[in-house]
């Protein structure tokens, strides 16, 4: 049988490389340390140093590289097949009937699923999508009327509740570069992440979900205000009266009525 041709430096070069991307990959995949990585570059090292036969060294390299990316695989694997045990377990353990959770979970999201979505287009946050749409319509359609009326009330612009209401609206829904509200664009920063970092995800759709509570309820509390000011016409009151109706429509849909700056301690409006 013929000798094997030992491995040309470029060939090495090639082969110690690949065994580096596998490392890389496996890191990455996986979620691991560079502790295999490193261990690895101190064998490489110690190789060298010894002027071992690299052919041999690259081979058992492979091998072990290989043998970690598949022992975690089969870990998954078995991971896997573990939760579609349970899965099955409690498939079987539930009733024909759609569960109270599922009726109110599905109720929630048919309530909101009216209101036009701003485009970020991921079920794990359907519902901060709606609610930032929600605020847009109000912008959009209902905001003007609403000014004209504060604008009247509070000749001056550094007077009453106008400019601050504005800010705090026009952050939520005016778009940047970017495509989004300046208030959205942590959001999406985090779903773009892989792996995708739940906590994070969760910590942020909740501030999100509070400013746009502050807000409508400071709106609800200021429109209810001057509901009843004799110094506006009846179309005038006519437009607060639908502008109230939409805002408490918007806290009721999303279920904010108790997410209110005034309600949680420690939280400026």
């Amino acid at each position: 049988m013929a000798k094997r041709k030992k491995l040309s430096q470029v060939e090495i070069e090639a082969a110690i490389n690949g065994i580096r991307k596998k490392y890389n990959d496996y890191m990455v995949e996986f979620i691991k340390t560079s502790k295999a990585r490193n261990l690895f570059e101190d064998r490489y090292i110690d190789a060298l140093r010894a002027r071992i036969d690299l052919d041999r060294f690259i081979c058992d390299e492979m091998l072990l590289v290989e043998q970690l990316i598949a022992d975690e695989k089969e870990k998954r694997q078995r991971e896997a097949d573990k939760r579609d045990t349970r899965h099955k377990k409690n498939q079987k353990s539930k009733s024909s009937q759609e569960s109270v959770v599922d009726k109110i979970y599905n109720a929630n999201r048919e309530r909101i699923r009216k209101y036009v979505a701003v485009g970020l287009e991921d079920d794990d946050v359907y519902e901060i999508d709606k609610l930032f749409g929600a605020v847009k319509e109000l912008e959009k359609n209902y905001w003007s009327g609403m000014e004209g009326v504060f604008r009247k009330l509070y000749t001056s612009r550094y007077s009453g509740p106008r400019r601050d209401l504005e800010h705090r609206l026009f952050e939520l829904t005016m778009e940047g570069s970017e495509g989004y509200p300046p208030a959205l664009l942590k959001l999406r920063t985090i779903l773009d992440r892989y792996p995708r970092e739940y906590s994070a995800l969760q910590r942020e759709s909740q501030r999100c979900m509070m400013d746009i509570a502050f807000l409508l309820h400071s709106l609800h509390e200021e429109l209810n205000k001057i509901k009843d000011d004799e110094n506006l016409n009846h179309a005038e009151r006519q437009t607060v009266e639908i502008s109230l109706n939409f805002v408490h429509t918007v806290i009721e849909d999303f279920r904010l009525t108790d997410i209110n700056s005034s309600k949680i301690k420690g939280v400026k409006k």
